[in-house]
């Protein structure tokens, strides 16, 4: 430390720090050895982009905190050498494009005589057209002075080419010089003023609050098939570009707010209505109908999407032990203690840190919508037995040591259960097919058309072992009172173990056929309207 201006700068290092979801709170130590009396210590050189109302500062020692103070200091930091450096270099640049531009009219007069001659020799030659000179002589002249002119037009060309390079790198200089005419810097500063009451060593912890770090979780979920395990790797991506490193800093998390898949697709309602007379345009769906399709996890569990790209060249690596975060629960939101000691550049790269790894028990069930994705796909679900909550984010799937997928991770919170998708399993065939489809009138009074749909949904286990299924299949919802849906098969009273129905009239199967066996489910359905009216949403 030295004293500047009746103040003593300390020195100072970063010892903690906090990161949340779009900054980070730091804190920086000091310790200052005093006499008795009145000092006012400065931490200089603190980053931009520092939220004032955040500063605290805390202590310990023979002191009493008096005064905290926050200055912003504007500087020039350019010297005079500096300047006439680059004015010299400039000089220089220019005394060579000097020196190139002279070659070039050296070299372009040298031209015109060359020309010249030629013409002369030429021109005389078609005038007289006697044979004053030689033949042979005659053709080593011209050709003696044409080499003569190419090798000056080269010359000519290499001058140009190197003439502009040099007026680039002299702009460069002269742009450099101008910035550093109007450079100003500004540097944070925090004041703090004590009165030591004895000589001692004293102890300054300064925190605040900087704008720009940000973290997000990203899994690894690492499930085995044969032992029935799914190991997690809760890590979290850390990212500042603030302008100082936060080395060997004790780190922590807080939650606090200051195409490859590994999902099937997802069905939507299927709605009838009147069509208009004049259709307008297409609207969306009204609030009441896309709450009630969000709000109904029945059926999908999770999103899901197409077939995963299998990437065979990662395989599973043991992690070495790391011992976990500890997780400190407040009343709006949860601190990861990260252990041990962490080091986090300012690069905006993300740095990645352990919080947890754990292995679970897993339960495993298949899943498919054969009107959406001849495929059925793999998922587990597993209970959180952990303090963490399993934020929203994005997953790497592996199953039995190789990469399979990408996914998403929705909020798991501490002792809830949760499903995520590994892929698809070509070991269950699925089939959809439409059987039949026809249309006919009914009756003379009632005028009424009616539309039966008749389906074929055929699962086969080629597996070794038996295996639960969920298929999934829907029937259309009428959205007037003229329009009748009935469904004729599979008969439908109420839900029970082996069928479900849900308001959105999403069926749901639920099988576990043996090796070899063939699940067989017919789908069919009527739909009733007016005769002289069009149905919006059939095909």
């Amino acid at each position: 430390m030295k004293n500047q201006e009746n103040s003593i700068i300390c020195d100072s290092t970063i010892s903690e720090v906090t990161v949340y979801f779009d900054r980070a709170m730091i804190t920086r130590q000091a310790k200052i050895k005093l006499t008795k009396g009145e000092h006012l210590i400065c931490f200089d050189d603190l980053p931009d982009y520092l939220e004032q109302n955040s500063i605290q500062v805390k202590g310990k020692g023979s002191a009493v905190l008096k005064d905290i103070q926050f200055r912003e200091k504007y500087f020039t930091d350019v010297t005079d050498d500096k300047i006439k450096s680059l004015q010299n270099m400039i000089m220089e640049k220019q005394d060579i494009q000097n020196e190139i531009n002279q070659k070039i009219m050296i070299a372009q007069k040298e031209q015109d005589f060359v020309e010249s001659i030629i013409n002369k020799l030429t021109q005389a030659e078609e005038k007289e057209n006697t044979n004053l000179l030689d033949p042979d002589k005659w053709i080593k002249m011209t050709t003696f002075y044409r080499s003569k002119l190419d090798e000056i037009n080269k010359e000519i060309r290499e001058a140009h080419i190197k003439n502009r390079d040099i007026s680039k790198e002299s702009e460069k200089l002269s742009n450099q010089l101008n910035q550093l005419g109007n450079a100003t810097k500004k540097k944070n500063i925090v004041e703090v003023l004590l009165e030591v009451t004895k000589e001692d060593e004293i102890q300054l912890d300064l925190t605040y609050l900087i704008y720009g770090p940000t973290w997000y979780p990203v899994y690894d979920l690492r499930v085995s098939t044969p032992t029935k395990k799914m190991k997690i790797g809760y890590q979290a991506m850390i990212t500042q570009n603030t302008g100082e490193d936060w080395p060997n800093v004790a780190l922590s998390l807080s939650t606090a707010q200051a195409h490859v898949s590994a999902v099937q697709p997802q069905m939507n309602p299927w709605y009838l209505n009147m069509m208009m007379p004049e259709p307008l345009a297409a609207a969306a769906p009204s609030a009441r109908v896309a709450k009630k399709a969000k709000n109904t996890q029945m059926f999908a569990d999770a999103e899901m999407a197409a077939e995963p790209v299998i990437d065979e060249t990662e395989q599973y690596q043991e992690p070495i032990s790391i011992p976990d975060a500890m997780v400190n629960t407040q009343t709006t939101s949860v601190i990861f203690q990260l252990p041990g000691r962490s080091d986090i550049t300012s690069d905006n790269i993300p740095h990645k840190a352990l919080v947890m790894l754990k292995e679970f028990p897993a339960s495993f069930r298949y899943s498919t919508i054969p009107k959406l994705s001849a495929y059925a796909y793999l998922k587990a679900k597993v209970k959180n037995e952990t303090d963490f909550p399993f934020l929203p984010g994005e997953t790497n799937i592996f199953l039995d040591n190789n990469f399979v997928a990408h996914g998403n991770l929705d909020l798991v919170s501490p002792s809830e259960e949760f499903w995520t998708f590994l892929g698809i399993d070509e070991g269950l065939k699925v089939e959809h097919k439409l059987l039949k489809k026809y249309y006919k009138k009914e009756g003379l009074v009632s005028k009424k058309s009616q539309l039966q749909y008749e389906f074929l949904i055929k699962v086969t286990n080629n597996k070794k072992t038996a295996e639960e299924i969920v298929i999934w299949d829907q029937i259309p919802i009428s959205e007037h009172q003229d329009i009748k849906v009935n469904l004729i098969e599979p008969k439908y009273k109420e839900n029970n173990d082996q069928l479900k129905m849900n308001e959105l009239k999403f069926l749901e199967w639920f099988f576990k056929p043996e090796p070899g066996k063939v699940i067989e489910i017919p789908l069919v359905f009527t739909i009733e309207f007016p005769r002289d009216k069009n149905i919006s949403g059939l095909y």
